[in-house]
């Protein structure tokens, strides 16, 4: 293989996998074509998208219905000399027999050409020795899994590791060791693929992101993964940088103290925030206010000293990661004009164009635009007709178009307040 090169190709790949019930197939890749080179990649997507299909490919477990696969530059199912060079945890443990653990680890090492006493080496960084002398047959599902994960870390000079899910149903004390150990490994020139559903997990480990959507890459994103829940190209014009959310549990103190209203309020003119939403919790003594802003860091600081001077009090500001349903909202609309643009399942090597300017996906409740200062909040008339949008959902700016509607303030009405908008869910499509 030569400097430079991608080390997994995959050429116009059908392939079903054998997933579902009595065998049949959950999800199929349906003409995919991508190339990765050295580092950490993760696949989002559901098995129902094919991930599970991806994995058995890149595996060398099955070959495609049509299309090539390359490790290394050869085809992982008919190379056992490449089969030997891949890492992999499957999504249901598949331990070589054996009456204990030591026996089990024992044979696959030998199979690979490794001494077959370096078993515990391989359980003991990940806290997972004494699992050595068990038998096989008492290993729980997630810690069948704990075992497979330390064979795929150990295997020698691997040219990838293809992992489903290594950090869900494993049964490690701490997930650390495992991300030290696929930095190091990325880090020496090896393909790591985690095939997640997690956008936690995707957004803490990788450094490209690739959104699988119904058996092709939809889009490809930074591994940040603040973009995961906005359609490419979607900043605001003069952003810097993706939008973040942040969420800030307010404590509503009595009906007539200071609370998220008045928080909202304070916080409509704040450099550092671009837009905002609130509502009430269900037991009426708390409220969540959902706030967007370019930096993290400076909205915290103005939400702390807004809530200061307002006499709020706070229980808990977080920013929590995108959804799955955030990203497929957000890859739908990319979807609807990149596929009019290249044919589909075309290649996605560095993922699909760009659009120059996309709405983003769905959002109800009471909202307000940052650039303009609000008056005494009002409450909202619940909406007359189409479904709304649940507590948790994503704050994003949603064109009239995708859904009759749009979030943020009209100009303020004759007693200060704005006039907020309430609009259906966009379910992606």
């Amino acid at each position: 293989m030569s400097p430079g090169a991608p080390v997994v190709v995959l050429e116009g790949v059908r392939a079903r996998d054998g997933a579902g019930e009595e065998g049949r197939p959950r999800g199929a890749l349906s003409g995919l074509s991508l190339a990765l080179g050295p580092g950490v990649h993760a696949v989002l997507g559901a098995p129902e998208d094919g991930t599970l299909a991806l994995a058995e490919v890149l595996a060398g477990r099955a070959a495609p219905l049509a299309g090539r696969v390359l490790v290394g530059g050869r085809d992982p199912f008919r190379s056992a000399a490449t089969r030997a060079q891949i890492g992999v945890l499957a999504a249901t443990p598949e331990l070589p027999e054996g009456a204990s653990v030591a026996s089990s680890m024992s044979f696959a090492l030998r199979a690979r050409g490794a001494p077959a006493s370096g078993a515990a080496a391989l359980l003991e960084p990940l806290g997972v020795a004494p699992l050595l002398a068990r038998r096989t047959a008492s290993l729980s599902f997630s810690e069948a899994r704990a075992v497979e994960l330390s064979l795929a870390l150990g295997v020698p000079r691997p040219l990838l590791l293809c992992l489903v899910e290594p950090f869900a149903d494993v049964a490690v004390p701490s997930p650390e060791p495992v991300r030290e150990r696929l930095r190091a490994l990325a880090a020496a020139g090896a393909c790591v693929v985690l095939v997640t559903s997690s956008t936690v997990d995707a957004s803490a480990l990788a450094d490209r992101i690739h959104v699988l959507d119904r058996g092709v890459i939809a889009r490809t994103e930074p591994g940040a993964g603040d973009r995961l829940a906005a359609a490419p190209g979607a900043d605001p014009p003069g952003a810097g940088r993706p939008e973040v959310e942040i969420h800030v549990l307010v404590h509503e103190r009595a009906p007539d103290a200071p609370g998220a209203r008045a928080l909202a309020a304070a916080l409509a003119s704040a450099p550092a925030v671009r837009a905002g939403a609130w509502e009430q919790g269900p037991a009426e003594t708390s409220s969540t206010l959902r706030i967007r802003a370019a930096d993290r860091e400076a909205a915290a600081l103005a939400i702390l000293d807004a809530a200061a001077r307002e006499d709020v009090t706070l229980i808990a500001i977080s920013s929590p990661p995108p959804s799955m349903h955030d990203v497929r909202a957000a890859t739908a609309l990319h979807l609807a004009a990149v596929r009019s643009r290249r044919p589909f399942g075309a290649p996605a090597i560095e993922g699909a164009a760009p659009l120059p300017s996309a709405p983003q996906g769905p959002f109800a409740v009471a909202a307000f635009d940052a650039q303009a200062p609000l008056g005494p909040a009002a409450p909202l008339s619940p909406p007359s007709d189409g479904p709304s949008a649940p507590a948790g959902a994503p704050m994003s700016a949603h064109s009239d178009a995708a859904a009759g509607g749009r979030i943020g303030a009209d100009s303020p009405g004759a007693d200060g307040s704005p006039h907020a908008t309430e609009t259906g869910r966009h379910d992606g499509g």
